[in-house]
């Protein structure tokens, strides 16, 4: 995968208080698209991270990334198989940033029968500093761990 394709496949924009993620996964059906945020495996792969989730709401959601060394804590909101899921995002001995929440929802997309919109709103990020260090943070991870999303179920 050269980073100009990946690159075309996922768009990060500001949208106020959230950041709005979306990337077209062609030849995916929306189920596959967000086992790549309950799969534990799938995980692995793209977000090099090791999931436990109990996709009911109030469930735990919980990614340790053994690399950083850091853990993304929260609980889930909503989990509709197929369509969406919404969790709490917290990192682990962060208690001075307010936790925020993922939004991650999948589509078919409308000309191409055989592909998802993936679409993540992440936040709300506050005006302070705080908000604005998380609102980078989260940013910068979207837009290196999404190409990697892409590629892991795509091939491409």
């Amino acid at each position: 995968m050269s980073g100009d394709h990946s690159a075309a496949e996922v768009q990060i924009r500001d949208e106020g208080p959230m950041l709005v993620a979306s990337a077209v996964l062609a030849g995916c059906q929306p189920a596959a698209v967000l086992a790549a945020f309950t799969d534990p495996d799938l995980v692995r792969q793209w977000w090099r991270g090791e999931l436990t989730a109990d996709l009911v709401p109030g469930g735990a959601y919980r990614v340790a990334f053994p690399a950083i060394p850091a853990t993304l804590t929260g609980a889930v909101v909503s989990f509709r198989p197929g369509d969406s899921l919404e969790f709490g995002w917290a990192w682990d001995g962060e208690a001075d940033n307010p936790p925020s929440t993922v939004l991650v929802s999948v589509a078919p997309r409308a000309a191409a029968s055989d592909s998802t919109v993936l679409t993540i709103e992440h936040g709300p990020h506050g005006d302070n500093e705080a908000g604005q260090t998380a609102r980078t943070e989260h940013r910068e991870g979207w837009e290196y761990f999404l190409p990697r999303l892409v590629e892991t179920l795509t091939g491409t």
